[in-house]
């Protein structure tokens, strides 16, 4: 595990999940940009000395202002409809796109996704197969971008206390549960653990796996 040095980007900020996120980076002494389309929503960091830029996050241009300076990305998009099929191909792929294309212009190092269990296999939940198909759009255009990539696919999300074990693998058989602070807590260690570097993994709760911040947590 090594130290970060360096600003990081964390779009979806403002969620449950992005929260959780900016808070474990604060924690680690992680400098933090965030990008909001609704100030309003991101009240709760303005006291905190997190920079807060607002603008479209879908938006190219947006995204070009945000990155200047920023060594890696953190994204933690996502759609709030299962059916909405053009609002799934802005969120789940559209804006992948235009991230690539930003943070290639800005030499970002390291982009971190958190996607979804399921983005192979998606007719095995039906009620999520079109998000999961735009989720799965958006991990191929970033891993064939050149763009060092961590993509993240975390199992069914809960609000209870992080800090449980967690299980990572490149590929796992079935579905489970995972906290969003455990959640939180990988996507930051995919930019501490060299390990992560162009992986893909499944992340679940297992009880007799050790916390999400171990060491080899991506091996």
């Amino acid at each position: 595990m090594s130290d970060f040095n360096g600003l990081i980007l964390v779009l979806g900020a403002t969620g449950e999940t992005g929260k959780l996120v900016v808070k474990s980076l604060q924690a680690k002494h992680i400098p933090v940009r965030i990008l909001v389309r609704d100030e309003d929503k991101a009240s709760e960091f303005q006291s905190s000395g997190i920079e807060i830029i607002a603008g479209d996050p879908l938006n190219s241009h947006t995204e070009q202002r945000a990155l200047s300076g920023v060594k890696a990305v953190i994204g933690v998009l996502g759609t709030r409809s299962a059916n909405d099929l053009d609002e799934i191909e802005a969120v789940e792929n559209q804006a992948i796109a235009n991230l690539i294309q930003a943070v290639k212009a800005a030499r970002v190092e390291h982009i971190v996704l958190c996607s979804s269990m399921g983005t192979t296999t998606p007719n095995q939940i039906p009620f999520l197969a079109h998000v999961l198909r735009g989720k799965r759009r958006g991990e191929i255009a970033l891993i064939e971008s050149g763009i060092p990539y961590t993509i993240v696919h975390p199992g069914g999300l809960r609000n209870d206390d992080g800090g449980q074990g967690v299980l990572s693998k490149d590929a796992l058989q079935g579905f489970g549960t995972i906290t969003r602070a455990d959640v939180a807590e990988v996507l930051v260690q995919a930019l501490l653990q060299p390990e992560a570097r162009n992986r893909s993994a499944d992340i679940i709760h297992n009880p007799e796996q050790g916390p999400a911040n171990r060491e080899g947590l991506f091996r």
